[in-house]
């Protein structure tokens, strides 16, 4: 692809993020010099999907719930677990106390689906064998009672806002629940007593609704016991909710008949058929661009400068309202497959604008940086993913930054300084779909003839 001489040359308009009219990109010059051309280059890429391996989907802080179809991903469905906790400090209800009620909430933050006007269905579980301390992943699962109950329910939830919502507790459990409790029974001297008498709880949504909802993990999901004694004219509450308890998600992937049924093993890269690719958090499907063609092009340069490059991935597929896409991505250097991983095993992705993209080891190797992530932002007008990358590419151009390949990778804070911190990508079964001819760079580059 050859470069296509601009014309009138000004000052340089740089927005982080929007894209200048090109007229308007070069340097202001002496009109009788001309020695210093703005050209513009247009390179498409290649686009593959990549199944991430071993998907840590433990303590996200959320139970992702419920499930969906799309012609791309198939049917993908999520079954929250966890465990349950109670203060072992606070006051039990003693053995004259009259029961009252008992109810499962959930507390709703982020929904995702459709057909609103229809109610939600929902089914609480007991779990049948303990939650390890160990990691768990995506593909993991536990044994659970199928056949009965704890809660159910069905529910008209609003999109955009917290629901909070509650069902009656299974009359027998709730009994039996109470009694222990009246009676000082041993499960409730301590968390682990309790956890061997009730393991936890398994939280279902109907994939066929097409609706899934993360709930957050604390006081707002889980039992609360209503009890009075004989004067009393208010119900008391006694919580046995998921406030600091250990959680996961299982995701339950099912593409046959899909152009990504190809996709069978993990961090494997597949052309698959079709003019499409996406995203789909949960399931943990990236998108890999294959960055050669940029690779080659920089290449073929001498002696010029950079004034804008924007990376494009766009406009995505239309989307029904209530399925909003993620609203950037993080671009992580990709290596075969895999997520590329400098000296020290840190994922690197693409920096700031006008950040520095690399630094020296303690031998005084080039390595990248990875202490400030950039992000394609969506514009959820034209439906498209954009950025500035001037100083990425510079660095691979100028300062020797490593050739990669990179991942699309919903926005995700940095972990590189050892802190615990929640993954967007594992909170949730949102997803995008785009047409692989429309993920394109844009170069606005200057040279000396």
């Amino acid at each position: 692809m050859q470069g296509k001489f601009l014309g009138a040359l000004c000052s340089i308009v740089i927005f982080a993020g929007a894209c200048s009219d090109p007229s308007e990109i070069g340097l202001v010059l002496d009109p009788g010099s001309n020695q210093i051309g703005v050209f513009y280059e247009e390179i498409p890429l290649s686009s593959f999907l990549v199944l991430e391996d071993s998907f840590n989907t433990t303590n996200q802080s959320r139970l992702v719930v419920g499930g969906d179809h799309s012609d791309l991903f198939g049917t993908t469905e999520s079954i929250g677990y966890s465990r349950l906790s109670f203060n072992p400090n606070g006051v039990l209800p003693e053995d004259n106390a009259i029961f009252d009620s008992a109810i499962f909430a959930f507390n709703i933050v982020d929904l995702i689906g459709e057909d609103f006007d229809e109610a939600k269905e929902f089914k609480v579980h007991r779990l049948l064998e303990e939650i390890e301390d160990t990691t768990y992943y995506s593909f993991s699962s536990l044994d659970f009672d199928m056949e009965e109950t704890l809660a159910e329910g069905s529910f008209l939830l609003t999109p955009d806002t917290v629901n909070q919502v509650s069902m009656d507790l299974n009359e027998d459990f709730a009994a039996e629940l109470f009694g222990k409790l009246t009676s000082q029974d041993p499960v409730f001297d301590n968390i682990f007593a309790f956890r061997e008498y009730f393991p936890g709880i398994v939280i279902k949504g109907n994939p066929d609704q097409n609706t899934s909802v993360s709930m957050a993990i604390g006081s707002g999901t889980g039992i609360t016991m209503y009890y009075h004694y004989e004067d009393d004219t208010v119900s008391t509450a006694y919580p046995i909710n998921t406030i600091q308890s250990r959680h996961f998600n299982q995701v339950i992937s099912d593409r046959q008949g899909t152009p990504t049924e190809v996709i069978t093993e993990t961090n494997v890269v597949y052309d698959v058929a079709g003019d499409k690719v996406g995203v789909k958090a949960g399931l943990g499907m990236m998108t890999q661009l294959d960055m050669s063609p940029l690779h080659e092009f920089l290449d073929t340069l001498e002696n010029v400068t950079f004034n804008q490059i924007l990376l494009e991935v766009g406009p995505v597929d239309e989307y029904p309202e209530g399925k909003n896409p993620y609203g950037a991505l993080v671009m992580y250097f990709a290596d075969g497959g895999e997520y590329y991983r400098r000296f020290d095993g840190v994922k690197v992705a693409v920096q700031g604008e006008n950040n520095s993209q690399t630094g020296l080891d303690q031998d005084g190797n080039i390595v990248p940086i990875t202490s400030n992530q950039n992000g394609l932002a969506f514009n959820t007008e034209t439906r498209v993913y954009s950025n500035q990358i001037t100083s990425y590419v510079d660095a691979m151009y100028r300062s020797g930054l490593v050739k990669t390949d990179l991942f699309l990778y919903p926005n995700t804070p940095s972990t590189e300084s050892g802190v615990v911190t929640f993954d967007a990508f594992k909170r949730s079964l949102k997803e995008f779909v785009v047409d692989k001819d429309q993920i394109k760079m844009k170069i606005y580059y200057s040279k000396i003839r």
